[in-house]
């Protein structure tokens, strides 16, 4: 008598095995000297767990795991121009490597002494109220800006980088609210960032006025009572040497000279 026996594949026996994931501690933006670990997370069982400098230096740390660690941590201490760059880890399972997991940018900020500001266009077309423009200003003659959302700017995934220091917020909304800020860098060295500006935070809040009314230019602000502002739960925004005067959808602003 002959007996069939088979196994039942699953999805998890079909192709390579599942993708790593990485992420780094405290964030990928890392000042000049600071330590910072990068940290891959595996399936159970693996043998081989490789951490791949991709760019660019070409170069990879292989760790053994201890038992059944899912987790593991490369440590990189003083952080150096060797260590900037495009990271990536896998794993070895049954004689098998995985799948790369997911790329990360480590950035190294202060670089470049230089410390840029970041205010808001006081122009016609820098402020409505549709539209917000962000200016980066700079000491440094970069072409490569970076504005990053967030109050500690640790993950690129937040910033956007762009050949040009002004950057566009649309559409802005009542009830928007964010901190925002900026660096410098060229485009031979994208991996090396200046310090950063001041954050910025800009608040449009919610108003409760039922006339809707848009006041331009700068010249018909003067003429407004300011106490009047201020008794209509108006809120302001500093941006450097520049107030702005927000009620939301009404929107005014003067340069006080402050």
């Amino acid at each position: 008598m002959v007996v069939f026996s088979w196994k039942q594949e699953t999805k998890s026996d079909i192709g390579p095995p599942p993708q790593p994931y990485i992420w780094a501690v405290p964030g990928a933006l890392i000042p000049t000297g600071s330590d910072v670990s990068i940290f891959c997370r595996t399936p159970p069982g693996v043998t081989t767990v490789r951490l791949y400098h991709y760019e660019p230096y070409g170069r990879w740390f292989d760790h053994t795991p201890e038992g059944a660690q899912e987790v593991f941590e490369f440590s990189l201490q003083r952080m150096t121009h060797e260590n900037v760059g495009v990271y990536y880890c896998e794993y070895r399972k049954g004689g098998e490597w995985s799948q790369k997991s997911d790329l990360l940018n480590l950035v190294m900020t202060g670089v470049y002494k230089e410390k840029p500001s970041l205010t808001v266009d006081s122009g016609p077309q820098g402020f409505s109220e549709r539209n917000v423009t962000l200016l980066c200003h700079t000491p440094h003659s970069f072409d490569t800006f970076i504005f990053c959302r967030g109050g500690n700017a640790s993950l690129p995934q937040n910033c956007s980088s762009q050949s040009h220091n002004t950057f566009l917020i649309s559409p802005v909304s009542p009830g928007h609210r964010r901190t925002y800020r900026c660096f410098g860098s060229t485009k031979n060295n994208s991996f090396f960032w200046s310090l950063p500006s001041d954050p910025l935070e800009l608040s449009i809040p919610v108003s409760p006025l039922k006339n809707h009314q848009y006041i331009s230019p700068v010249e018909n602000v003067r003429n407004i009572d300011r106490r009047e502002l201020r008794n209509s739960s108006a809120r302001f925004l500093y941006g450097g040497d520049l107030f702005l005067y927000i009620l939301e959808p009404l929107v005014i602003w003067d340069v006080l000279g402050l």
